[in-house]
């Protein structure tokens, strides 16, 4: 059993300013966009393109994240505080924050028809878990996706004096591996959208079990399931659609990695 640890907050005047989650989501941040900008040097492309999409895409993510927190995870409490859909650093959802990405990225290339958008698109995703990875970690500290009741060894003391799974834990592991199979698999030529389609394929089945595991009262469902399950389902069959796009466009205008 992992003993509860508090998150690290910084106090100013008594009220809270910084906390760890806070800090470890800014060095996802300026992780992903590291990898991000390696991987457009070494495919040929404009590192300085690929930090305005990847600014573009975080703004709208974040963006995202809240308001699906907001009006599907929890529209009572948006309902009740109408001023809260204002306060964009409280509450936020992944998936909320893939899908405002998306939108993002939809805007971002709209206002740049001339480049190749699967090949910057890649680079995004390629980069993508390095910095989740410290985005979880933010998360094991906050311990805000605790699970049910466990026995097993990685199991957390919650602050209802509970050993529970602690998921932000167990996704941030995951990440790692999923971290290294990417850098290997960048090691290769790949074709444009090759990344884009492979992150949800190896991505999302792990989370739609991991909420399996999620504590009862914690998030709404729908059918059964959470909406961030109805989410994985979803980009599950488009990263499969994709994946065969990109296989179908072969070896013609990949570039190698140097990474």
């Amino acid at each position: 059993m992992i003993p509860y640890i508090r998150q690290p907050i910084l106090y100013i005047g008594g009220r809270p300013i910084v906390h760890a989650f806070g800090v470890m989501v800014a060095i996802a941040m300026i992780v992903g966009m590291r990898f991000t900008r390696r991987r457009a040097a070494a495919d040929g492309l404009d590192p300085m393109m690929a930090d305005r999409l990847v600014t573009w895409t975080l703004v709208a993510g974040f963006i995202g994240a809240h308001l699906v927190d907001r009006f599907v995870y929890k529209p009572a409490e948006a309902l009740a505080d109408p001023l809260s859909i204002l306060r964009v650093w409280e509450g936020l959802s992944s998936f909320g924050g893939f899908l405002g990405a998306v939108i993002g990225t939809a805007v971002f290339f709209r206002r740049h028809l001339e480049l190749p958008r699967w090949r910057y698109l890649d680079c995004v995703a390629y980069g993508f878990p390095f910095g989740w990875i410290f985005g979880r970690l933010g998360c094991t500290l906050a311990f805000d996706h605790p699970g049910r009741e466990t026995s097993f060894f990685l199991g957390e003391m919650y602050t209802d004096h509970l050993v529970r799974h602690n998921l932000g834990l167990y996704e941030a592991l995951y990440t790692v591996l999923l971290a290294a199979f990417f850098h290997r698999l960048g090691r290769q030529p790949r074709p444009p959208g090759y990344f884009v389609a492979v992150l949800p394929i190896v991505y999302a089945p792990v989370r739609f079990f991991l909420d399996f595991l999620r504590k009862g009262d914690v998030d709404v469902r729908y059918a059964g399931l959470t909406p961030a399950q109805w989410g994985c389902l979803v980009v599950i069959v488009v990263g499969v659609l994709l994946l065969k796009r990109a296989q179908k466009k072969g070896e013609a205008g990949a570039s190698p990695s140097t990474i």
